[in-house]
This record gives structure tokens, sequence and C-alpha cells, in this order.
């Protein structure tokens, strides 16, 4: 897969970390072929623009962000400095808190560009325009999908046009939901069912570009969201009944490696320009006491484990400084990139689609198809087969434990568990004031406040209530 040279982007962040981590990771995208008309004259020159956009979201550290706020947002993790504490105490301010906001839509906007370069374009072959159009229709169904997630009713973005664009409104979010599943629907029935490499035809054993399975996966989370648990359970199973393709890895410490057969997909690490594998990986590994953006995890999700769970062992990792105990993230093992071990930005795995399927199984009233896909995530970690109560709530709140489990600190999973849900107001309402902030009943912090900068640009454009 081709990707752009990065180590610019490399060196600034080491920087970053040896002038005391004083900001979040906010890296500007490389240069990139502009979405003009001539990009689209050939499959090359097209193809590059759109893996541009998955170098581009390495580059910029989306996960690591992501995982950052929210999970300082949550009940995940402890931050030390004023730099994290207007998310750790639950204060953001639309005047500096930073979000995924413009980097989104600069995102979803080179999709569009794509979209409308491909359809138009005479120099391209067909199969790669379906390729390109499949892959580019699943990134803006991916992007719309954090920023409804993050922001709330947000605008919908469907093409290029400045004009229209500048001066949109927020879109309520069942008319975004309902096109971010027509997005992921066509991606699904366009994309290839193998990973295939730069030149588009070519199966790979790289898991970085988003094919059939990857667009399926994404799919049955964002039905599992929309409460369309019939949809979210189909939609899981065609995922996990490729048994060819995807496997839960049986050690733990091989999940988020490159050859993971667990990986559904993957962002690339930059090569050979990376001094890295992944930005989770730099920044959650404490090699001192954390600082500035620098983290450590709460009581609340160690405390969560239970006894013997391989997860507590091989995923963390306690350290000592000045006396002082702290754990932080291990499921990158790797700081600095290491030719024994290699590591790529998971994005999404097979252990999720179990854990959807779960769900939307014991909402539905299967029972016993939910406990059999709880216990093959438990079982994996050690633990003994679920034990608990046999109604349906109580099963709900088992697996939601496990996923608060499964899927710390990856792409802000709890965060948006406990909104989706309606258990924020009750778990925050207890969190906040332990992390020394205060949680307001009517539950607005549950939403990032709106960039006040794009406010100002867009006078169609409107507040989160509370900010």
């Amino acid at each position: 897969m081709k990707i752009l040279s990065t180590k610019k982007y490399m060196f600034f962040a080491g920087l970053i970390c040896i002038t005391s981590c004083k900001k979040f990771v906010q890296i500007g995208p490389p240069v990139t072929l502009l979405a003009t008309s001539s990009v689209f004259n050939n499959n090359g020159s097209a193809t590059s623009a759109q893996t541009a956009i998955y170098t581009q979201m390495y580059d910029n550290a989306e996960s690591y962000n992501l995982a950052l706020q929210t999970g300082l947002l949550s009940d995940e993790f402890v931050g030390y400095s004023t730099t994290v504490k207007p998310f750790y105490q639950n204060r953001m301010s639309a005047q500096k808190t930073q979000g995924p906001w413009v980097r989104a839509y600069n995102y979803i906007y080179q999709a569009n560009s794509i979209i409308e370069g491909a359809q138009a374009s005479q120099g391209m072959s067909n199969i790669v325009k379906q390729q390109l159009i499949g892959e580019s229709k699943f990134v803006r169904a991916f992007w719309h999908f954090y920023l409804a997630n993050c922001y709330g009713n947000i605008p919908l973005v469907t093409s290029t046009s400045f004009s229209v664009n500048a001066l949109l409104s927020r879109t309520p979010l069942a008319k975004v939901y309902q096109q971010i599943v027509a997005d992921l629907t066509d991606s699904k029935n366009v994309l290839n069912s193998s990973y295939i490499d730069f030149t588009d035809t070519t199966v790979t054993n790289e898991r970085t570009r988003p094919n059939k399975w990857v667009a399926t996966a994404f799919l049955a989370r964002v039905y599992l969201y929309l409460g369309k648990y019939d949809s979210a359970e189909t939609a899981a199973s065609m995922v996990i009944e490729h048994g060819d393709i995807y496997i839960l890895e049986p050690d733990l410490n091989n999940v988020f490696v490159t050859s993971s057969k667990e990986a559904i997909w993957q962002l690339q690490t930059p090569q050979p320009e990376s001094i890295i594998d992944t930005w989770d990986g730099y920044f959650f590994i404490l090699n001192r006491a954390p600082f500035g953006s620098l983290v450590s995890i709460s009581k609340q999700l160690l405390n969560s484990f239970e006894t013997n769970d391989r997860r507590r062992t091989n995923w963390i990792h306690d350290t000592v400084f000045v006396g002082r105990p702290y754990a932080y993230p291990y499921k990158y093992q790797s700081q600095f990139l290491s030719p024994s071990r290699r590591e790529y930005q998971m994005v999404l795995r097979l252990a999720e689609q179990y854990l959807i399927r779960a769900e939307s199984r014991a909402r539905l009233g299967n029972l016993t198809g939910a406990m059999n896909d709880l216990d093959t995530v438990r079982r994996r970690a050690g633990l003994a087969d679920y034990s608990g109560a046999l109604d349906t709530d109580s099963l709900v709140n088992a697996i939601l434990h496990e996923r608060q489990i499964e899927l710390f600190s990856e792409w802000g999973n709890r965060w948006f568990d406990l909104i989706r849900t309606g258990k924020a107001n009750a778990i925050m309402s207890i969190v906040t004031p332990q992390k020394g902030g205060s949680w307001n009943s009517d539950g607005h912090q549950q939403l990032y406040p709106i960039p006040q900068s794009e406010i100002l640009k867009d006078y169609n454009l409107t507040q989160n209530i509370g900010y």
C-alpha cells in the first residue's frame, strides 16, 4: 500500500513528549494529492488520493486522541495536569476543547471529492471506480458516525460544494444515521471481499484497506447503536462466520500485531520513515511519571477486572515512579519501532463483533446464543463461563461489563456505551466529583461543544446546550 512520508511528523511527535507533552497530538495532515479532475485521469493517482486519507488518519493520531479524550471524560483514565483537566473533570469549553470536528470533516470532504471525481472519470477502470467509491463511502460513514456520537446533531456533508457546506445547519441524528447506513450498505455491496493492495486488484495479507467485511462490521456497530438488533446480529454473524479470514487470537499478546487474524481493519504504519508503530503505544506506555497529556488507568477500570483475567495481566502494565504506583494500557507493546514485533493501529476487530452479536441476541431474547458469544470472549481471557442471573437485563449488563474490559482504550467505546445505554448520568454523577469536577443532571456533558471557531464561520450552526 502506498503511503506518504511522515518523517517530520514523527520527529515533531518526539518533541511533544520530550518537551513535556503540553498539548494533545494535533499533527497536521501531510501534503496530499489535490482532489482535482486530473487526479482521476488514471487508476494510480486516484488510488493514492484514497489511501492518503488513511495515512492522515494515522498521522493525526485519531485512535490515540479519541481514546485519550473519551477515556478522560469517562471512568477509564486519570489525568494529572491542566492540559487534560477540561476532559478529566468534564468541563469542556467551546473555546478551548479539541475534538475530531475539523479533521473529521476534512476526511469527509476528501471522500466526497473521490466519489465525485471517480464517478465523472473517463480514465479510470470501472473496477477501480467501484472500489474507491465504496471505500470513500465507508470513510464518509465512519466519520459521520464519530461526529454524531461526539457532538449530537451535526451537519450532514455529502458533496464538495463550498457554497453549500459553508452554511449548513445541524441535521437531525435520525437523518445522519440514515445516510450512514446507506453509505455502509453501498460499501458492503460493492467492495472486494478480499483485502487488496495499492494496485486495487492484488490480494494481500495486509488488512489496511476497507473491504466488504470492514463495512459489514461497522454496519453491525451502527445497527447496535440504533437499537436495530436483528440487523446488528445479522451483520455481526456475517463477519464472525468467515472463520477462514477472522479468528480470535488465542494469545492476547498477538491481538494487535500486524499479522493478527482478529484484525478486521488496521491503519498501516508508514514505512520506512516512521520511528514508531502506533501513537497509542508511543503515548500510553509510561517510562516516567505521567504529566502533560500522559495518563494512567483509573481505579474504576482496574477494579472492574475479575480475578485471573488475562487481559489484566497482558493488556495492562504496572509501574512505580517515585514510590507511586501507576497502571497503563499495554495493548500496544512497542513504544518505538521494533523489528521483532510489528504493530498496526487497530480500528475494528473480531472480539467486538462477538459482543455486538451477544448484546443483540440478549435484547432479542436469545439468551443462550448471547451467552455463547459472551463466553467465547471470556474463555479467551482465561475466565469461566458466565454464571450470573438468566434474565435479559442481567445478561445485557454482563455483556456491557465485558465490553468495558475487552475494549478499553479503543476508539471511545466505553464513553459511547455509557451514553447510548443511558447509563452516563448515573455513573458520571459519582465519578466526576471524584475527579474534582461536577456533573450536571441535564447530561449536556455527554456531548462535546461545537468549536466556537466553526460557529463563527457558519451563522446557521448552533451550539450544544450547556456550552
